[in-house]
């Protein structure tokens, strides 16, 4: 689970296609991963995805043909920034909403509104 709340700007190092899915390599930097564990959760542009190796620096994730297509994550291309979030425990503060990273679909902007207050 998440809260929405960006913890952090990431940027995209590798990818790697795997027979229709997709090897996402990410920099974190200044996300703190020392408590990241393998098999931990970061949401990444609003995507939960499954943390499968720890270089150091970032993260190794796969992404499945079926979050591909129902996501951006298809339109990422190495150097492309990400927003990033670590996954919440039992004792992390809930500044946002409680999401669950799982994303059904892709929506479109069809207007913007300048608001000076946001």
């Amino acid at each position: 689970m998440f809260t929405g709340i960006i913890q952090a700007v990431g940027e995209v190092a590798a990818m790697q296609p795997s027979g229709g899915d997709l090897r996402l390599r990410v920099n974190t930097g200044k996300l703190p991963l020392g408590d990241v564990a393998l098999g931990d959760s970061i949401c990444t542009n609003g995507v939960c995805l499954t943390v499968i190796e720890l270089p150091g620096d970032g993260y190794w994730a796969d992404v499945s043909v079926e979050s591909l297509n129902f996501t951006t994550l298809g339109d990422l291309k190495p150097g492309s920034r990400v927003n990033l979030e670590k996954a919440l425990t039992p004792e992390s503060r809930l500044g946002g909403h409680i999401v669950s990273g799982h994303v059904d679909g892709v929506g479109e902007v069809v207007s913007l509104q300048q608001d000076a207050r946001s």
